[in-house]
């Protein structure tokens, strides 16, 4: 390898590093989330009125991880990420089929952890679905793997389920639970946790297609729910 051709690929891995190196921690991102409406109160502190002042969407406080129902976090584990406790924000195994499926033009699930999902809302603000170039991908990848050693599968899960979009512009947890079911994130049952789970591979989706999707993951998950 000539001395041009190393120092062009030093560049690269540098350039991918200090991108990578951008993300930013989990105190930092959890601080600055805020809500979408601002609550205007009165002298005895009771809510008077809503003021929207956010219009890219409609967020609620941030709901930490163990205030959120078990089984969602089960669904939501299971349609996007199965083993994500087991690889360090890549999963090999599903990037192989997924790009096997590619060259052979079958239709594969996508290959997107939750980490690498969440990298790219944190640097995006917004989670790009489709198709990705192969430079695309890769600096996803890298900036998954830069996630992990940074921080906790905990935190990343948390994070993820705080900033997901769910329907239209419901963003985050709290506000998809609260305003489909109006219910706490903790208080969803097994059914309203696969919708919600079914609704983050395809946010808009028609409400047949997204209720079959819950219903085969409902199934998957414990068969009893689902022919119940």
């Amino acid at each position: 390898m000539t001395t041009a051709k190393i120092f062009t690929l030093l560049l690269a891995l540098l350039s991918l590093a200090t991108e990578a190196s951008a993300l930013p921690s989990f105190p930092q991102v959890k601080s600055a989330h805020h809500r979408s409406d601002a609550l205007i109160l009165d002298r005895h502190n009771d809510v008077i009125h809503e003021l929207r002042i956010d219009k890219a969407g409609r967020r609620l406080d941030w709901t930490e991880l163990k205030d959120i129902s078990p089984f969602l976090v089960k669904a939501v584990l299971y349609s996007e990420d199965r083993h994500f406790y087991e690889h360090a924000g890549v999963d090999w195994k599903a990037v192989g089929a997924a790009a096997v499926g590619r060259l052979f033009g079958s239709k594969k699930r996508g290959a997107s952890t939750i980490s690498m999902q969440l990298a790219v809302m944190l640097k995006t603000g917004t989670a790009h679905k489709g198709r990705k170039s192969i430079r695309q991908k890769w600096d996803q990848i890298e900036a998954a793997r830069e996630l992990e050693t940074i921080w906790k599968k905990e935190e990343i899960l948390e994070t993820y389920l705080n900033l997901v979009s769910f329907r239209g512009e419901l963003q985050g947890i709290a506000v998809a639970s609260r305003g489909l079911f109006d219910k706490e994130p903790s208080g969803l049952d097994d059914r309203e946790s696969c919708v919600l789970a079914a609704l983050i591979r395809s946010p808009n989706a028609r409400s047949t297609d997204v209720g079959r999707r819950a219903a085969d993951l409902a199934t998957s998950l414990s068969p009893q729910i689902g022919h119940a």
